[in-house]
């Protein structure tokens, strides 16, 4: 089984580390497959950048700014590949992320989506967490408990992203991907190998790092109305469904209570996802909340 992929790399002014995804991505040890990057209106040299590789398996589209799920959406609608990976711009792929890929899919063909290991690195280089320790048949059992995946871990087949394509709502976007996560797993299997092939670097400018309190609340409550949309998730993860109301609810929490002016708003969020499930009181997260709240106040 030799099937072609279809790497989509969403970007916005990303001039300055977009060359080394890319290069990571042009070094892969597997050869049947393309990058179609997407550059979501860039006002920097983006596009200087990307170009200067002039390389026939990548492909270069600009369109107007609208988020990363537009431009998710947008890259797999020119996808000619079998499956599709999506590959933040800021991320480095290992030489055998696709190898990995086609390995998993003999022994899984009739998989629908899969995610491959990933670990953390610091903007040095040095890896300071990897993500590799799953276990059971499938991930679909982890999903209720918050995000596990990374972007750059998932393929998704492309005929299963025209029938479920990324929620475009922007004020959705930073949990666009964990909404469609949890749409596909109410669905298929969730196959995976533990085998690290792609590293997320931490640096001060990710995305997930500016968090503004109103508009975070605001997307946490659009992921949930959204996936009491869909019958199918609400369905799936009946009873299950009070975890993700919990993980929401606590992240709320944690992130707030670093800003004094939100403390009592975290405090609020906290006693939520506790009413939510007690599950919370076993979680990190939970201590991390209350020491943020006690320490930084």
């Amino acid at each position: 089984m030799n099937p072609y992929f279809s790497i989509v790399v969403p970007t916005y002014n990303r001039a300055a580390l977009i060359g080394k995804t890319l290069r990571s991505l042009l070094d892969q040890s597997y050869d049947n497959y393309e990058i179609i990057v997407v550059d979501d209106g860039s006002t920097d040299n983006t596009e200087e950048v990307v170009r200067s590789f002039d390389h026939p398996r990548l492909r270069y589209f600009k369109k107007q700014n609208a988020e990363r799920a537009a431009a998710r959406n947008y890259g797999a609608s020119k996808a000619e590949g079998e499956f599709v990976n999506f590959f933040d711009s800021d991320d480095l792929a290992l030489p055998d992320h696709l190898s990995v890929a086609a390995e998993l899919l003999r022994g899984h063909p009739d998989a629908n989506w899969f995610h491959l290991g990933y670990e953390w690195a610091d903007p040095d280089g040095v890896v300071f967490r990897s993500v590799n320790r799953f276990q059971g048949d499938t991930l679909n059992h982890l999903m209720a408990s918050g995000n596990p995946l990374s972007c750059n871990g998932v393929f998704v087949r492309r005929e299963i992203l025209k029938q479920h394509p990324f929620n475009e709502d922007r004020a959705l976007s930073a949990s666009e991907d964990y909404e469609l996560w949890c749409r596909l797993t109410a669905r298929y299997p969730l196959y995976y190998s533990n085998k690290v092939t792609s590293t997320i670097i931490d640096h001060e400018a990710r995305s997930v790092r500016v968090i503004h309190g109103e508009k975070l609340i605001q997307r946490l409550e659009l992921l949930i109305h959204y996936l009491r949309q869909d019958a199918t998730v609400m369905q799936y993860f009946g009873k299950s469904f009070s975890r993700i109301l919990m993980d929401s609810n606590s992240y709320i929490a944690l992130h707030l209570a670093n800003a004094p002016k939100y403390k009592f708003q975290s405090i609020a969020y906290l006693l939520k996802s506790m009413g939510n499930s007690l599950y919370l009181l076993r979680t990190k997260r939970f201590y991390a909340c209350v020491k943020n709240i006690l320490i930084k106040w």
